[in-house]
C-alpha cells in the first residue's frame, strides 16, 4: 500500500508568511527577546566588519537588518503553526493600495515632517553619537545611504511596529490606545531622545494609517518617504544632525507660509482616512 503524502504547510509571500501570527502578550515577551538576541547579532557582525577592514556606511548596511532577523523568524515559525488553528488577520490588505491613499499617505507624511521642523529649536544638541552616525550616512555613497535608511528602515520597522506591535495591540486595547502605545515603542526603539520623540509623533499618523487601512506598504511607503527627504537633504544640501529646514529657508515669512500649508495637508490627509477608511478589523483578545 502506498503512504499518503503529508499536505504541506501552504506557501506565503514576504507579508503574508505573518497573517497567522496574532501577538499576546507573552509574544511580546518574547519578541523583545528577539530583538535583544537580534542586537548582540548585529554588534558581532559590526566588530567583526570593523576589523575587516569595512567601511561604517557598509557595517550598518549589512548589520541593520541582522537587529530584525531573529524576530522575523520567530514570527514566522509561530504563524506556520497556527495555519489549521486561528483565523488569519492579513498583515497587509493589498486591496487599499492604490494611487490616491498612496498620493495622500506620502503627502501627509511629508507635511507632518515639516511640522515637527521647530521641534528642533527646543530639543537638546544631538550627541556626538547621533552627530557621527549622521555623517556615516551623509558621507557614504547616496545609493548605500538609501538603501538603508529609505528601504530596510521603512521594510523592517513597519513589519515590526505596525504589522507586528500595532495589528496585535488592535485586539486588545481600544484603537487609539494600541496607536499610541505602538508609537511610544517605535520611539523608544530609536534609543536617544533627538530620534525618539519625531519618532513617535511619526508613529502616530503611520499608525492611524494603518488601522484605517490595514495597508503596510502605505505605511512603509510614509516612512521610505520621509527617510529618502533626509537622505537627500544630507546629501546635496550638506545638512547635518544640526541642521533644520530653517536653515535651508531662511526667509521666516516664506517657512510660516510652508508651515501653514503642511498644517493644511496633514490635516487634509487625515480627514481622507478618516472618512475614506475602513478600520483594520480586531483581533481576538
Amino acid at each position: 500500500m502506498m503512504k499518503q503524502k503529508r499536505s504541506r504547510t501552504p506557501s506565503f509571500d514576504l507579508l503574508s508568511a505573518y497573517d497567522w501570527f496574532i501577538p499576546g502578550w507573552i509574544d511580546f515577551m518574547w519578541m523583545g527577546i528577539m530583538l535583544g538576541v537580534g542586537i548582540v547579532l548585529s554588534a558581532v557582525a559590526s566588530v567583526s566588519l570593523a576589523k575587516a577592514g569595512f567601511a561604517p556606511i557598509y557595517i550598518q548596511t549589512i548589520s541593520y537588518p541582522l537587529l530584525f532577523i531573529p524576530a522575523m523568524m520567530l514570527a514566522s515559525s509561530q504563524s506556520r503553526r497556527n495555519v489549521f488553528r486561528i483565523e488569519p488577520k492579513p498583515v497587509d490588505r493589498p486591496e487599499q493600495w492604490k494611487a490616491l491613499p498612496a498620493l495622500l499617505a506620502v503627502v501627509g507624511m511629508l507635511g507632518l515632517a515639516f511640522l515637527l521642523d521647530p521641534l528642533n529649536y527646543v530639543m537638546p544638541e544631538p550627541s556626538a553619537d547621533i552627530k557621527a552616525a549622521m555623517e556615516i550616512l551623509a558621507g557614504g555613497p547616496i545609493f548605500v545611504s538609501l538603501l538603508c535608511t529609505a528601504v530596510f528602515a521603512p521594510f523592517f520597522e513597519e513589519w515590526l511596529f505596525r504589522g507586528i506591535v500595532l495589528r496585535g495591540l488592535l485586539g486588545k486595547l481600544k484603537p487609539v490606545w494600541a496607536i499610541l502605545l505602538s508609537a511610544v515603542v517605535f520611539g523608544l526603539f530609536h534609543m536617544n531622545l533627538w530620534q525618539a520623540i519625531p519618532a513617535a509623533l511619526m508613529g502616530l499618523l503611520l499608525g492611524y494609517v494603518y488601522w484605517k487601512t490595514g495597508s503596510l506598504k502605505l505605511t512603509m511607503l510614509m516612512h521610505c518617504a520621509n527617510n529618502t527627504l533626509s537622505v537627500l537633504l544630507m546629501h546635496l544640501h550638506g545638512t547635518d544632525a544640526n541642521d533644520t529646514m530653517y536653515d535651508l529657508i531662511p526667509n521666516k515669512f516664506l517657512y510660516g507660509g510652508l508651515i501653514a500649508a503642511a498644517a493644511v495637508l496633514l490635516v487634509g490627509a487625515v480627514l481622507y482616512f478618516y472618512k475614506k477608511g475602513a478600520n483594520l478589523p480586531a483581533t481576538e483578545s
